[in-house]
């Protein structure tokens, strides 16, 4: 079996569905098929709910302009009678929806429970439209099976995280029969259910690890992302126009990346796919492709690097009264808010540094550290240079040289010996990204005319 993920980039209106579809068909039987959102459509819900909160008018009038999207995009795509059975189908969620702005209007307040309920339409429509477009084309029958019922997860609403034992019962209840049969099952990816029964979401660009860990609940041969880039790339195009697609990567360095801001990999995307050793293809509609696989170490080949930039991250600085303070419980705290990328300390002082930003509704959980403490927050990106295996000594030497004149905020290095990862103010950071892009590659650096922060 294969799974096929195919991301809201590349799912861009109806020609982005209708080259999904002819994909899917080009695959062979039995494949399971995940979707995310359309582009742009789940900041469009985040924004929906949130102005539900403070003016239900200009709500209500971003819901229907949403949903004439999706009716213009279905109205392309499907003839009669196919729309009208689509359109029939989708009444309920608007009803939903329409329910949901008008509770915010009354209570003005946005719980991440009700966030999830929100966003959570994004997929179920994406897929509701491609599983209606691909019954059209394709020779084999096409099966839709809500992910609200494959995939079971714990309470952390926005940030749910799967429970393995449950899902893998669900799986096999739900899937189990169409196994070797010449078939086409389509769910959605980020959306799932926890054990109360309530709709989670799993992070955002979590449509990836909903594909990598189904195909290892399957054993499938193969999983394949297609998105709006070919393959993992020695650093974002987006940043770099010079970047090229890295053909072949092992699991580890890949999930290094994934931690360190690739944009094409959610950081928990590898992981299920490591532990039943398949094969992961990061592709697109156009050539080029990375596989992503089981790899040794080859002192003939020469290493290959890649450049990651988390361009919204955190450095939490503390100063304690004494030396060697216990901070466990402040850290557990923190990182069930925000990613934890590293800490260190030396003495009186600890650093700590946070791969997403610290929001102003965040409360950190101060009550927690010792007193007398003096706590500073600094807004931060990180930059860093991965490798397959180890950073040589000589890109080691170069890469201090590159730092020699930047506020450096933090360094990591050592605990992973194919990283080294530096926390500097998020100006200048797309720069630093091109030099060292620069450094591993030997492309001269292009000038960018604007700062660019992506993830």
């Amino acid at each position: 079996m294969i799974v096929a993920k195919f991301g809201g980039a590349v799912l861009d209106g109806a020609p982005g569905v209708l080259r999904a579809c002819s994909t899917i068909c080009s695959l062979p039987s039995p494949q399971l098929v995940v979707v995310s959102a359309f582009a742009k459509v789940t900041n469009w819900l985040e924004q929906i709910a949130h102005r539900a909160t403070e003016d239900s008018a200009e709500a209500f009038r971003l819901l229907q302009s949403l949903l004439k999207h999706y009716e213009g995009i279905a109205a392309q795509l499907l003839p009669e009678p196919a729309y009208s059975a689509w359109l029939n189908h989708v009444i309920p969620w608007a009803s939903r929806l329409d329910e949901i702005i008008q509770g915010l209007s009354i209570v003005r307040e946005l719980s991440p429970r009700t966030l999830d309920m929100v966003v959570h339409y994004g997929e179920r429509y994406s897929s509701s439209i491609v599983a209606a477009a691909l019954q059209l084309q394709a020779d084999v029958p096409v099966i839709p099976i809500s992910a609200l019922e494959l995939i079971i997860t714990d309470e952390a609403h926005r940030y749910a995280r799967p429970h393995i034992d449950l899902t893998r019962e669900r799986v096999e209840a739900l899937l189990k029969e169409y196994r070797g049969k010449q078939v086409i099952l389509l769910t959605e990816g980020y959306i799932a259910r926890a054990t109360s029964g309530q709709v989670t979401t799993m992070g955002r660009e979590s449509s990836s690890y909903t594909a990598t860990l189904l195909g290892e609940l399957l054993g499938a041969d193969e999983v394949r992302i297609y998105t709006d880039v070919p393959g993992v790339m020695t650093a974002d195009p987006a940043i770099v126009p010079g970047a090229m697609t890295i053909p072949s990567m092992s699991y580890e360095m890949a999930n290094t990346l994934a931690e360190l801001g690739a944009k094409v990999l959610h950081p928990r995307t590898v992981a299920p796919v490591e532990r039943a050793r398949i094969p992961l293809v990061i592709t697109s509609f156009q050539q080029g492709e990375t596989v992503i696989a089981s790899q040794q170490q080859d002192p003939t080949t020469a290493e290959t690097y890649s450049v990651a930039l988390l361009p919204e991250a955190t450095v939490i600085t503390i100063e304690t009264e004494v030396a060697n303070a216990q901070l466990d419980p402040f850290c557990h705290a923190l990182s069930a808010e925000v990613p934890l990328l590293w800490r260190h300390h030396f003495r009186r002082k600890h650093t700590l540094v946070t791969a997403r930003p610290i929001e102003p509704t965040m409360r950190l959980p101060l009550e927690l550290l010792p007193e007398s403490t003096h706590v500073e927050v600094q807004e931060a990106a990180v930059a860093s240079l991965v490798g397959q295996h180890f950073i040589a000594p000589s890109q080691m030497e170069s890469l201090f040289g590159i730092m020699a004149a930047l506020p450096v905020l933090a360094l990591q290095g050592g605990v992973d010996s194919r990283a080294f990862s530096v926390a500097i103010p998020r100006e200048g950071a797309s720069a630093i990204v091109g030099r060292l892009h620069a450094l591993i590659t030997g492309i001269p650096q292009q000038p960018l005319h604007h700062e660019v922060f992506v993830r």
